[in-house]
């Protein structure tokens, strides 16, 4: 999800900027070695392997129509996945969120769940990941019971080739969390009663189709300047 971030960009780097507004060029994405054991680290790459196709997918939908379908919820276009298994999308992502909780990177410092959700988190993908891919699919209707949070899912409708975009995540309120990726934003909720109703109705958190949210360049770009002047504002490094 951070590859796009080095899209006609050579030689290979990024920015990384502090809390001051002071911008440091660095080589890759971040990362963090040994964060879960070898095991672990196999079979969510698995899960990742497999999305990566799928991401790819996603952002070529307007030509291959036979996968997706476009609705309106609200003021909101919708992406409707037809193809892609709802669980294997809640998997992928608490994948994220939990290790973006776990992790002590500095960039990500302020992403940090309550114990008790993140112990709910690491129990499910503990319970419902597997060594081969084979037997992940095999035992995605054996799942019964899922982390019931509002999941929600933005890209931009144009491709990621209008803007190359940010990657950072970040604790928003005491109950909302945000990831910015450059082709994806996630939005992750603790409580439902400080949601708004539209953020309720494109939220995945039931198993229904997998919806993402069509931002259009500008809107994107918006939303990017909006989350860089918050962490800036705020101190968030």
């Amino acid at each position: 999800m951070g590859k796009p971030l080095f899209r006609d960009i050579k030689p290979r780097h990024t920015f990384q900027v502090d809390k001051s507004g002071k911008p440091r060029k660095i080589q890759d994405i971040p990362k963090q070695d040994f964060l879960i054991c070898s095991e672990c680290e196999k079979q969510i790459e698995i899960l990742e392997t497999y999305f990566a196709r799928k991401l790819k997918s996603i952002n070529d939908y307007s030509n291959r129509k036979d996968k997706f379908e476009i609705s309106k919820i609200g003021p909101n276009e919708i992406l409707n996945c037809i193809d892609l298994n709802p669980l294997l999308f809640k998997l992928f992502y608490f994948s994220i969120i939990w290790r973006l909780s776990m992790t002590s990177n500095p960039l990500f410092k302020n992403f940090k769940l309550p114990t008790e959700v993140e112990s709910e988190i690491g129990f499910f993908l503990k319970t419902n990941l597997y060594p081969t891919h084979k037997e992940l699919l095999e035992n995605l209707n054996s799942i019964e019971q899922y982390p019931k949070y509002h999941l929600m899912a933005y890209k931009p409708k144009d491709g990621p080739k209008k803007f190359t975009g940010i990657l950072t995540a970040f604790q928003m309120s005491d109950d909302h969390y945000g990831i910015f990726t450059s082709d994806m934003i996630l939005f992750f909720y603790l409580n439902e009663n400080k949601m708004d109703f539209q953020s309720r109705l494109i939220s995945n958190k039931e198993n229904g189709m997998v919806k993402f949210v069509l931002a259009d360049s500008v809107q994107w770009r918006n939303i990017s300047s909006a989350v860089v002047n918050h962490r800036l504002l705020n101190n968030s490094g």
